[in-house]
């Protein structure tokens, strides 16, 4: 079974399973459709390889070889291939092009719904179902041209355009109540709409009371009815918007993105905003006694930076 085989097999089988909602073929979907997408992806690569380089570009493993030419080439090498790091890679080198951010929710979900989540049902798999949809009908008609709902059968690809209408509906519903709050942070705004439900891993989340302040809103899950209230909600929201950076802060010595705020000691205070996201609070940024930057992680000593407040009680 070829490659190209294998990736339409596992994007149909995954929505069989999806239409079946039990627990165990809900989490089965979630694999499929995710394995699917990465076999699309390779049989892209496969595609892109050079004749006779035993399809090196969906290699892990690369050699450098003479051919009978005398010319140095690379060749694939073993039965291992590439990872979800490697195809980006070998994508942005070669210039394949997909939706990357779509990619990596789907990632997420596959992750999180066999090891986090505590519910999941069909609602809460919209989001995947849809996010594959838009990804496959690019990437087929871009990258491989080819017609997608040829390559993935009518049936199949009417289900994925049903869920994804649907979803769509939905979503826009959760967005319109949740941009009626003032969440006064654009990286909370931005991270709210991109939080996924703590329980069941959908992102249909809605806002509620719509218009009310940003303290006292608590967010509706669309799928399991899961609520969250502006403390719970927020911390996690600026976590999850961050984490890039601060993965970034302690492998590449860069600034923490965000720290625990000095007056409510919630973990919401953006450094790139200045304040907390969640009560506001702005803290004195430079040290009023030798007036240098404060770091982020001294901000708890604010209006002193570290130093100086050690200093300060080491006199007292």
């Amino acid at each position: 079974m070829n490659l190209l085989t294998n990736a339409i097999e596992a994007i149909q089988v995954g929505i069989e399973d999806y239409e079946d909602g039990s627990r165990r073929r809900l989490l089965a979907s979630v694999r499929n459709v995710y394995a699917g997408l990465l076999l699309f992806y390779k049989e892209a690569l496969r595609r892109k390889s050079p004749p006779e380089s035993n399809e090196v570009l969906i290699k892990a493993q690369v050699q450098l070889q003479k051919n009978p030419a005398g010319k140095v080439v690379a060749v694939g090498t073993g039965r291992k291939t590439v990872d979800s790091h490697q195809i980006q890679e070998r994508f942005s080198a070669i210039g394949i092009t997909t939706n990357w951010k779509k990619f990596e929710n789907i990632r997420k979900a596959r992750n999180n719904v066999e090891h986090y989540y505590s519910t999941i049902n069909a609602e809460a798999l919209k989001s995947v179902i849809a996010n594959a949809f838009v990804l496959l009908r690019d990437f087929i008609d871009r990258e491989l041209h080819e017609e997608p709902r040829d390559l993935l059968g009518e049936r199949t690809w009417d289900k994925m355009l049903q869920i994804a209408e649907v979803y769509q509906v939905e979503r826009i519903a959760c967005d319109e109540t949740i941009e009626s709050i003032d969440w006064n942070s654009p990286t909370l705004f931005g991270a709210v709409e991109n939080l996924h439900c703590v329980e069941c891993g959908a992102d249909l989340l809605m806002a509620t009371p719509t218009n009310s302040p940003r303290d006292q809103v608590s967010l509706q899950c669309r799928a399991c009815g899961n609520g969250e209230t502006a403390e719970e909600l927020i911390p996690r929201a600026i976590s999850d918007e961050l984490s890039w950076e601060l993965y970034l802060s302690f492998t590449d010595g860069n600034e923490f993105p965000y720290v625990s705020c000095p007056e409510c000691s919630k973990e919401s205070y953006v450094i790139s905003e200045r304040k907390c996201a969640y009560c506001d609070h702005e803290a004195t940024h430079i040290c009023i006694r030798c007036g240098d930057n404060i770091l982020p992680e001294e901000l708890d000593s604010s209006p002193l930076c570290g130093w100086c407040d050690y200093m300060k009680n080491k006199n007292d």
